[in-house]
C-alpha cells in the first residue's frame, strides 16, 4: 500500500487536472472529477481482484478475507484521490514538489490513524474473526476519510489559474 501512495498519481485523472481542457467541459466540479478519475478506480479495482484473488487462492485463504482484502485496497485508491484533490485544494499546487511530496506523505499518515489504530488492535487480540472485523474498520474509515477529503476539496476545479504541467518542447 506504501507503493500504492506514489502510484496513485500516475493515471490519468490527476494529470487532466494540470490540463485546460477539463476546465472546458460544462459539467459540474463532481462530475468532472469522477469522469476523470473513472479509470484509476477501474485500473485499482482489475488489478486487486486480480493480486488477492490469486495470493488468496495459492495461500488457500478463506473467501471473506480475499474480499476484505480486496476492499480495503481499493478504497485506499479512493482515499488517495482524496487526498490529492484535498492537498490541490489546499496548496494550488504552488509549492515545491518535495514539500508536497512530505505534506502529503504526512497528510495521509495522520488521515489513515484514526482508522488503522482500531483495526490493528481489534484485528490482534480476536482471533481470525477480529482480522476481518478489523479491516471492515479500516474499509469504513477509509470510505469515509475519503468521502470527506472529496467533500472538502470541492470547489478544486474553480481554481482554473493552477500552474499547469509543461509540455514539452513542440
Amino acid at each position: 500500500m506504501w507503493m500504492q501512495i506514489f502510484f496513485i498519481g500516475t493515471g490519468r485523472g490527476l494529470k487532466e487536472l494540470y490540463a485546460h481542457y477539463i476546465y472546458l467541459i460544462p459539467e459540474s466540479s463532481f462530475l468532472k472529477i469522477v469522469w476523470s478519475n473513472l479509470e484509476i478506480m477501474l485500473r485499482v479495482t482489475v488489478e486487486s481482484a486480480a493480486v488477492f484473488c490469486a495470493a488468496g487462492l495459492i495461500m488457500r485463504s478463506p473467501v471473506p478475507l480475499i474480499a476484505a482484502s480486496f476492499v480495503v485496497y481499493t478504497l485506499f485508491s479512493f482515499l488517495l484521490l482524496g487526498i490529492n484533490y484535498l492537498s490541490l485544494r489546499w496548496t494550488g499546487a504552488d509549492i515545491s514538489v518535495g514539500f508536497l511530496v512530505f505534506i502529503y506523505i504526512v497528510g495521509v499518515v495522520v488521515i489513515m490513524l484514526p482508522g488503522l489504530v482500531p483495526a490493528v488492535i481489534i484485528g490482534s487480540m480476536s482471533g481470525s474473526a477480529g482480522v476481518l472485523i478489523g479491516m471492515g474498520i479500516l474499509a469504513s474509515w477509509e470510505l469515509i476519510a475519503g468521502l470527506g477529503c472529496f467533500a472538502l476539496s470541492k470547489g478544486v476545479l474553480h481554481r482554473c489559474d493552477m500552474p499547469v504541467v509543461k509540455q514539452g518542447n513542440r
